[in-house]
């Protein structure tokens, strides 16, 4: 009983200290939002905010094209000319292949 004893005596001396330390470990291990959850979370915000920087700047991207598209109507013809491979009549159009692209020819 004396072992008993000296528990329930460090407890009622130690209350206010061992109720701290139950709830900072609720709070920081067992808890949903505990701090070892906290850490996944962040990283992935920070790779959805990196994810939005990029769609942003893509976004940007066709936006200015598209403006220039509208424009400029050398501007259609010239991206008809490089994406499409359109020409006009009497002309010769060479089309030189990037490694890249034999690949992709070649399977």
């Amino acid at each position: 009983m004396s072992k008993i004893h000296s528990v329930w005596l460090f407890m009622r001396r130690h209350k206010y200290l061992l109720t701290v330390l139950i709830i900072a470990l609720i709070v920081g291990v067992v808890d949903e939002d505990s701090i070892l959850n906290r850490q996944p979370r962040r990283a992935r915000i920070d790779m959805l905010r990196r994810e939005i920087a990029n769609y942003k700047q893509q976004y940007n991207e066709a936006d200015k094209k598209i403006r220039e598209l509208e424009s400029n109507p050398k501007a259609v013809e010239k991206i008809a000319r490089e994406r499409y491979h359109m020409k006009r009549p009497n002309e010769d159009v060479f089309v030189f292949v990037g490694e890249a692209e034999e690949m992709e020819f070649e399977d």
